[in-house]
């Protein structure tokens, strides 16, 4: 699916910079790692990927853009489960070099997965900022959990009035502090958070080392 941009609408894009919805590259040459980055986008918000663009902002192109677009169209293919929405437009510089840009959608099948070969099991990349990092085994849960768009039963026992007051005192949590606090196991404590996301008691901030959770405002 291709859709029109003017050079002046790219230029624009790249003056941005490089961003939460906004990826530079300046070749196709390793398709499986951009797919990551398509990937990252579809699990977290619409974005544009730039290829043809150095990290510094310039724009030298591609000269051979229709043979890059084909390897990075058949990675797209191959190495994307489920199918997702994208669009892609070819702006031109100059007489001889061209960029190719690829318009991302969120998905609404979330968890997006990039498959690396067929035999092996998807992963599952989110964007933070200006990177695609890998989630969270939580993260994971909670977009199958949005997915299946059923309630969530929520028993208010101890561990978790021991999660709320903790949140109470220091704003926010991880999952092995609530493990340490709580004193159960991390599976227990993963599953514990998940379920409160998913019942919009908590909500859940992606970081690149670690997730974090703090409780849900209603008003927000």
């Amino acid at each position: 699916m291709f859709i029109e941009m003017k050079l002046w609408e790219l230029k624009a894009l790249v003056n941005k910079g490089e961003g939460q919805t906004i990826e530079f590259k300046r070749k196709a040459t390793f398709p499986e790692k951009i797919t990551k980055e398509i990937v990252a986008f579809a699990n977290s918000n619409d974005g544009y990927l730039l290829i043809g663009v150095d990290d510094n902002g310039d724009i030298p192109g591609l000269k051979h853009l229709l043979e890059e677009k084909y390897v990075l169209d058949n990675a797209i293919r191959d190495h994307i489960k489920p199918v997702i929405k994208i669009k892609s437009s070819i702006v031109p510089i100059n007489e001889k070099r061209s960029v190719l840009v690829y318009r991302i959608f969120e998905s609404r099948r979330k968890p997006v997965f990039y498959i690396p070969d067929k035999s092996e099991k998807g992963i599952v990349f989110i964007r933070i900022e200006d990177k695609s990092v890998q989630a969270s085994r939580e993260m994971i849960e909670i977009f199958r959990g949005q997915r299946r768009k059923k309630g969530i039963n929520i028993h208010y026992g101890e561990k978790e009035t021991i999660l709320m007051r903790y949140i109470e005192r220091h704003k926010r949590v991880t999952v092995n502090q609530f493990r340490e606090a709580a004193n159960i196991s991390r599976r227990e404590a993963s599953n514990t958070l998940v379920r409160l996301v998913l019942s919009n008691i908590l909500q859940i901030s992606a970081g690149e080392k670690t997730d974090w959770y703090q409780a849900n405002d209603p008003y927000n």
